[in-house]
């Protein structure tokens, strides 16, 4: 009996000498995994940070590139105003040009017609 004792002792001592390596090796992997986690929860947090990051700095790009076309537009619209004032001072500057010309010439046939009159 003393001999199925022992042989039951050893058997166990050998389980527990196992069951010692299991859990050292659980325990070690637990510490691996705890520390993938921190890394991970950190690589989240950096990368939550710079995605707000990015999307401020889109946000502001597309506010900047909004109020440029505002401008732009308004500046276009000036300019058009300007264009049309320009044609119809310069096309008013030609119907005088040609009323003065035209007044001139009847003025030099009336002059002309005055001294063959006189001349006769």
């Amino acid at each position: 009996m003393a001999n199925v004792e022992s042989e039951e002792v050893k058997r166990l001592k050998e389980e527990i000498e196992r069951l010692k390596g299991v859990n050292a090796k659980a325990a070690s992997d637990f510490q691996s995994l705890s520390h993938d986690y921190v890394d991970l929860k950190k690589d989240y947090e950096e990368t939550t940070k710079a995605h707000a990051e990015l999307m401020r700095k889109q946000k502001a790009e597309r506010d900047y590139t909004f109020r440029i076309k505002q401008d732009l537009a308004a500046a276009n619209t000036e300019l058009t105003m300007r264009a049309q004032e320009r044609d119809i001072a310069s096309s008013a500057e030609r119907q005088w040009k040609n009323l003065f010309e035209t007044i001139k010439r009847e003025k030099q046939k009336a002059l002309r017609r005055l001294r063959d009159l006189q001349v006769n």
